[in-house]
């Protein structure tokens, strides 16, 4: 009887991995079917950026001026910083500088040790008042700030030439970014032997704008240029003071 039991149960195992063996060939004949179905779902995609330079003459600038004095008693300090940003407020004023383009900051109180001596008691105070200008007679920007260092100022800072159009001047980097990235699309497709569908996705992920241009700049991508508005140009492509606004757009297109 034991006999028997064992010859039941032997014939129950190998029938457990028949049965085994054959689920895992189905499975295996089953899961590359269904990755080949998955895949064959898919739609084709080409994902490509496209770069834009819309180049200005700038009609504005903008700065930073300030006072800076130091002496032993505070009050002293404070006194002659206060004279020297009053006759620079005048002078603005008298460049033609409406109040809204001024901006006063914060005026900043230092002491100032000398760590030999004491650590406690200052030798002396520093005080700093400064303005920030918006200045749009850009003919007159050399002569004021020539002005401004002889009334006093002894600190300028932050310099940026910008363009009051800069809305519409945006709007067209971007509309050549997405040019260029369409077209560096039906180039790539062109090449492979496929077209270029609709687009699925469209990001824009740079862009810069409001400084002076300083040298030309290599772009490894698709890049479209518009026509300068300047009349005079630099053997480098941009002319001489002006200023660069560009776009960068990521477009994702299907490939039929």
């Amino acid at each position: 009887m034991f006999a028997h039991f064992k010859l039941i149960r032997l014939r129950f195992t190998m029938h457990t991995h028949r049965l085994l063996a054959a689920v895992s060939l189905m499975a295996t004949l089953w899961l590359p079917s269904a990755a080949f179905a998955q895949m064959a779902g898919m739609q084709r995609q080409i994902s490509v950026n496209g770069t834009a330079a819309v180049r200005v003459a700038p009609d504005e600038v903008l700065l930073t001026v300030g006072v800076d004095t130091r002496h032993a008693d505070l009050q002293e300090a404070t006194r002659d910083n206060s004279e020297r940003m009053a006759r620079a407020l005048a002078l603005i004023r008298r460049h033609g500088v409406a109040e809204k383009d001024m901006q006063l900051n914060h005026i900043q109180v230092e002491p100032d040790y000398n760590h030999e001596r004491s650590r406690t008691v200052p030798v002396a105070y520093r005080v700093h008042k400064s303005v920030s200008l918006r200045l749009t007679q850009l003919n007159q920007f050399d002569t004021l700030l020539t002005s401004l260092y002889s009334v006093g100022v002894n600190q300028v800072s932050d310099i940026e030439y910008r363009s009051s159009q800069l809305r519409k001047h945006r709007d067209k980097a971007r509309e050549l970014a997405t040019q260029a990235a369409r077209d560096k699309a039906d180039q790539l497709t062109t090449q492979l032997g496929v077209k270029r569908g609709q687009a699925l996705s469209i990001h824009e992920s740079g862009g810069s704008w409001g400084r002076m241009f300083q040298g030309n700049r290599n772009q490894q991508n698709a890049m479209q240029q518009a026509p300068s508005t300047a009349q005079n140009e630099d053997d480098g492509g941009f002319a001489a003071g002006q200023i660069s606004v560009t776009a960068t757009v990521d477009v994702v297109f299907a490939i039929e």
